[in-house]
């Protein structure tokens, strides 16, 4: 009776050690990644300093995105002051706060073992690390997708009724598109869920929850949808440029380029895993409407990518169902074997000890602000450099030619000196051209002429820039920064008076 009751204590004392020490392991790696975003020398990237640009005029909508992102890092400048480190800041959190939402989920689904192994999945993935250090509109999309799919779960289980499931996952959907039109793939997979078992006794959506969520999600989004109105629908224009489907390759290298592009994304061996949903989706429990979440959105972007392009993230909304179905998947009967002849426990910690690796090694690259010996020719890191080095060497010809505007050769430069020129009584502009505005700088920030005033002009060339209105003075001087081992940024500033 006593030895009974001993093993009735010691029970739930190492269930919660498992979890504890799970949650131990995400607190560490994001702790260890917000000190990556505190010391890394790296600068910040265009879009981060662009995304930062915005967040100083809040606005429902900007020309390229959606605003939630300037939002939540308006808030973090605001909180930390100017600095790489709080714009960055969020970015690691918010994916610790989509780890957490998996980890219900799947604890739903399939069970506690699945939910822990499920975080693991997510916090290690690839993508994650590198969305852990850069800030993007991803970021805040995957914790929206996450939390629909945690009011779907919890819809399936019965743990919320499906009326108030659906508008959950609606509002969480609508502020998703906030960050990033793709949150759009949740509804479309909401939709094709509903279409395959609306002829079930009992369907995981019912037609008139599925129009709540509908509802929930456009009321949620319903301000920047005005915000577009009101300015041309630019943001959406924007979108159907970046698909580009005017100039179609139909080339299906650009499919495969991309699919193979997704085992970077989420590690090699966990996206061959994560596939297995499709096989899966007949028999095992809750794939066949994981697979609706998750698949579609791969096999659209793999389209897209044989019309004409697309980049390795544009599927990253998938992954959150896929990483639940892998965790429930790999929870399982530890020793049952897989196709590949090896028991599902070691399966899952190869898969997962070899993203950590892959993890880790981003992580030490961040923090050093280079990729050593690993280093490609064309080191991808070069685009986070040399930034600073550019404003100072503008700096002195500002004073010696008393200017206070820069027309800035191309939106990359206009973005950054932007940030490095921030509360300094500098106007960064820059010359569209050809009058028709292609981003953010040419629709707000664009070159007008003001008679009798001086501004430098920076270029690629030494000869100045046909600008008819300006009269050049003297010879131009050169900024030339050291941005990789073989590369520099070589720009020539030349000097003017309108």
């Amino acid at each position: 009776m006593k030895a009974d009751r001993q093993q009735t204590k010691i029970q739930p004392s190492f269930a919660f050690d498992s979890n504890r020490f799970v949650l131990l392991v995400l607190l560490g790696l994001t702790l260890l990644r917000t000190t990556a975003v505190a010391i890394s020398p790296l600068e910040l990237g265009v879009d981060e300093a662009q995304y930062w640009l915005w967040s100083q005029s809040p606005d429902f909508g900007y020309f390229t995105k959606p605003p939630l992102i300037a939002w939540i890092i308006g808030a973090a400048h605001w909180a930390f002051g100017h600095s790489a480190m709080a714009v960055r800041l969020p970015a690691c959190w918010l994916q610790l706060a989509t780890a957490l939402v998996l980890w219900q989920t799947a604890s739903w689904l399939y069970g506690p073992r699945a939910g822990r192994l499920t975080a693991l999945i997510w916090i290690s993935l690839p993508a994650v690390g590198l969305g852990s250090f850069l800030i993007s509109t991803d970021t805040p999309l995957l914790l929206a997708m996450a939390l629909a799919l945690l009011a779907l779960a919890g819809s399936v289980c019965g743990k919320i009724s499906p009326a108030r499931a659906m508008i959950y996952a609606g509002l969480a959907l609508g502020v998703g598109m906030l960050a990033k039109y793709a949150a759009i793939y949740g509804l479309f997979g909401f939709m094709l869920i509903w279409a395959s078992g609306r002829h079930h006794p009992n369907p995981i959506i019912q037609g008139r929850h599925l129009l709540l969520a509908i509802a929930a999600c456009f009321i949620t989004v319903s301000p920047n949808l005005i915000w577009n109105l009101m300015h041309d629908f630019s943001t959406m224009r924007h979108l159907g440029d970046n698909a580009n489907l005017a100039k179609q390759t139909h080339d299906i290298g650009q499919s495969l380029n991309f699919l193979i592009g997704q085992a970077g994304v989420a590690g090699p061996l966990v996206f061959f895993l994560m596939l297995g949903i499709i096989f899966a989706s007949r028999h095992e429990k809750h794939a066949g409407w994981l697979v609706w979440m998750a698949v579609p959105v791969i096999c659209l972007i793999s389209l897209q990518a044989y019309l004409s392009e697309a980049n390795a993230n544009w599927a990253m909304a998938a992954y959150p169902a896929m990483s639940v179905w892998l965790g429930g998947w790999l929870g399982k009967d530890g020793s049952q074997k897989t196709l590949l002849l090896l028991p599902r426990k070691w399966l899952g910690i190869g898969a997962i000890g070899l993203n950590f690796t892959l993890t880790i090694g981003l992580l030490l690259a961040t923090m050093a602000g280079s990729l050593g010996p690993l280093t490609p020719t064309s080191d991808p890191l070069r685009r986070l450099r040399g930034w600073q080095a550019l404003a100072q060497d503008i700096e002195p010809h500002l004073a010696t030619h008393q200017a206070s505007r820069i027309v800035a050769d191309r939106r990359a430069t206009a973005a950054l000196l932007s940030w490095h020129f921030q509360g300094q009584d500098v106007t960064i502009m820059i010359h569209d051209r050809d009058g028709v505005p292609s981003n953010h700088f040419e629709a707000n920030h664009s070159w007008q002429h003001r008679a009798g005033s001086p501004l430098l002009v920076l270029s690629g060339s030494s000869t100045p820039p046909i600008m008819p209105p300006i009269e050049w003075q003297g010879s131009p001087s050169q900024s030339k920064v050291a941005i990789s081992h073989n590369k520099s940024r070589d720009l020539y500033i030349h000097k003017g008076i309108e």
